[in-house]
């Protein structure tokens, strides 16, 4: 259900740049604007869960995220937009700590590992949502009316899936053994390669409807098109990841995701042509699938530390992504178009939005370099 929604939403960045007169740098802006709400709200809900349980959070959480997200479309200008997101923020995020909490328990009662599968149905969602979005925007629904008629979806499936939520008392954290002071370099190394890995996703998630219709030129409801092949990718790539891992080895899913995701983001940057690019966005989809799920699972293996602290260490790192990726693909974008001396700019006009996104393109190389150097992956 996140995931459905954040890719309907996104996917209509292009008109709301025009509605609310942004550049890509002021997009930038408002998406970090949402992460910053995202990021002081999961510390909380962690306290909240505590004091409340997962179930409760969570209900509440979803409630609050899908009534939010509509009023995206009726704000009167840029400003109320960056009042607003960082509720949206705060809402998903909160959501998205319950919601592990409750696949924390899930995975107990089912007696093996199933994580991955959450992880897949989050991408399933996406994918589902950037499809659903084509078929809005292909009708001719307004910003206003696409978003309340996805509100409306996502409320009757939160309350069909509302009594499936597992009970849960709230108690006391436990303790547990072990240091959480062993920060160490191996924690550190999973980090960034977290932090590569979600600012690549999270980079061509965000940006690609735009990039679909002010690069390559495309219609607008071709434009959620390449966010479903990364988030389509992505579901395929996690459905076989067990598989993969198993056949190939963990420390191989990192060096040849990250190389196939290079690859791809390069196709659709030198190749700016509607089909070439949704290709190209959907070998980084495949590219990135696994990786996150390795990275955590060694992270809960440190010597030293208990596993939580070293998946929350990581999975800190990797998130704050979110919070200094768009801008960063953002700004670059104008910087390159707008700040350079006239004449100078490598691609004119927004199709300086290459530009930003070769961004993940260094990134993937920063992460195929640190898989094949430092990271010691133990299966």
């Amino acid at each position: 259900m996140n995931g459905f929604i954040y890719a309907n939403w996104t996917s209509r960045l292009p008109r709301l740049q025009e509605v609310y007169g942004m550049d890509n740098g002021q997009t930038g802006f408002a998406l970090t604007c949402l992460a910053v709400g995202a990021l002081v709200a999961m510390p909380l809900a962690g306290f909240l869960i505590v004091r409340y349980g997962s179930r409760r959070l969570t209900i509440f959480s979803t409630l609050v995220f899908i009534a939010t997200v509509p009023v995206i479309a009726f704000l009167p200008g840029y400003l109320a937009l960056l009042f607003v997101m960082p509720l949206v923020g705060v809402s998903t995020g909160v959501m998205d700590v319950g919601m592990n909490a409750q696949a924390v328990d899930v995975e107990k009662l089912w007696g093996k590992p199933i994580t991955s599968s959450f992880h897949a149905c989050f991408s399933g969602g996406m994918f589902v949502g950037a499809g659903t979005a084509a078929g809005f925007i292909a009708l001719g629904f307004d910003v206003g009316q696409h978003f309340i008629a996805v509100a409306i979806l996502t409320l009757v499936a939160a309350f069909y899936a509302r009594p499936g939520l597992l009970s849960d008392d709230p108690v006391a954290a436990e303790g547990s053994s072990g240091s959480s002071s062993n920060f160490g370099t191996a924690i550190i190394l999973l980090g960034i390669c977290s932090l590569c890995t979600m600012i690549g996703e999270g980079g061509v998630a965000d940006w690609s409807p735009i990039y679909m219709t002010r690069v390559t030129g495309s219609a607008e409801a071709l434009a959620p098109i390449g966010q479903a092949a990364l988030s389509g990718a992505m579901l395929v790539g996690r459905g076989l990841g067990d598989y993969i891992r198993l056949r190939f080895g963990s420390v191989n899913v990192v060096r040849g995701g990250s190389l196939l995701a290079f690859l791809g983001i390069m196709v659709a940057l030198l190749f700016p042509l509607p089909g070439l690019a949704i290709a190209g966005f959907a070998l980084v989809g495949l590219g990135v699938a696994n990786i996150i799920p390795v990275v955590f699972s060694e992270a809960s293996k440190v010597p030293g530390l208990r596993p939580g602290v070293g998946i929350s260490s990581v999975s800190t790192i990797g998130y704050s992504a979110f919070l200094f990726g768009p801008p960063i693909i953002g700004f670059i974008s104008d910087y390159q178009n707008s700040l350079l001396p006239e004449g100078m700019a490598l691609f004119p006009g927004i199709a300086g939005l290459r530009v930003g996104l070769g961004v993940v393109a260094l990134l993937m190389l920063v992460l195929l370099a640190l898989s094949v150097f430092f990271l010691r992956v133990r299966d």
